[in-house]
Formats: C-alpha cells, structure tokens, sequence
C-alpha cells in the first residue's frame, strides 16, 4: 500500500517535470544550489529526464551552466567577505591556521573542488571557500564545468536509460564513492 502510494506520487513529481515552467525552476534551482539551496538540482533534474519531455542532454547543458554562474557568484561571495574576516583572523590568533589551509586549497584545490562539483557533497561551501582563499578563478570555473557537467550528465544519461531504480541506486553508492575518494585522500595527506 505504502509502495503505490510512493509510486503514485512520484508519477505526479515526473509530470509536474515535464512542464514548460521546468526549465526555469531548473536554471533557479542549479543557480541557487551553488551559493546556499540545501536542495541538490538532481532532485529535479532527475524527474525532468523521466518525463520524457525534455532532452536530457539539453536539460543538463542548462544545469551545469547554471550551476556553474551560481558558484562563480558564491566565489565572489567568498572573494569580497573575506576582507571582513581577516581581522577577525589576526585578532583570534589563527591567521597562521588560515594559511595553512590555504596552502592546502592551492595544492590539492583542483581534487576538492572536482569531489564536490561531482559528489553530493555540498559544492556551496566550496565555491565560497575558493573566493575566500582567492583560488584561481579560471581554474576554479574549469573544474566546476568539468565536476558539475559530468555529475549532471551521468545523472541524467541514467535516468533516461534506466529510469528510477537506477537513479536511487547510484545516489546511494556515489555518496560512498565520494566518501571513499575523501578517505583515500585524507590517507594519503597523512603519508
């Protein structure tokens, strides 16, 4: 009974998906994930594919763009707070620990910007992270096309493949992939 129910109410999600208005609430879900949405843009993005009204390849195009502009706002974000911070810094005594972090962001950036553009880890804290450490913005743009692109697309390629069951099944393992990446990582920072 609770199965139908939760079947049913996914099938209205995919249609509601396959309207005109979709788009838009995707542009502005992707936009505002990337600075401060809890809600990941796989949440609609995913329904989008499976109400086959849309294409998916267009669809995460747009996603990923979209996705991208919010996190170079959320860079900027970062970038412009961080002169009222820095104070703050000193004054606490941990503008050495800052440093150091920054170090780390500049040498192993690229790797922890790529696992949260593509994980579900929340890529948010990282765009912001990356205007504050004033992270090259070039880079940082690339790697969020690269990571966002490819999370958007494998998403969406799945769930125009093999519909809702595999969608659930790789949200449950890329989460522990992710993790696993992080682990493995951390590990081999401490060698």
């Amino acid at each position: 009974m609770a199965l139908r129910v939760m079947n049913k109410y996914l099938e209205s999600i995919i249609n509601t998906c396959g309207s005109v208005k979709a788009i838009l609430y995707l542009r502005l879900l992707s936009f505002t994930e990337s600075i401060f949405f809890p809600i990941p843009t796989d949440a609609l993005l995913a329904p989008m594919v499976m109400s086959g009204k849309h294409n998916w390849i267009s669809i995460s195009i747009t996603a990923t763009i979209w996705s991208v502009l919010g996190g170079i706002v959320g860079y900027y974000l970062g970038y412009y707070l961080y002169d009222v911070v820095e104070p703050y810094l000193h004054n606490l005594g941990k503008y050495e620990q800052y440093l150091i972090a920054k170090n780390y962001f500049q040498t192993y950036g690229i790797i922890f910007l790529f696992i949260a553009a593509f994980t579900p880890i929340p890529y948010k804290v990282f765009t912001i992270s990356a205007g504050v450490l004033n992270y090259n913005i070039v880079l940082f743009i690339l790697i969020s096309v690269f990571g966002r692109g490819a999370r958007f697309f494998l998403v969406s390629l799945v769930c125009f493949k093999y519909g809702q069951y595999m969608l659930m099944v790789i949200n449950k393992y890329l989460l522990l992939i992710g993790t696993l990446i992080i682990i493995l990582f951390a590990i081999a920072l401490w060698i």
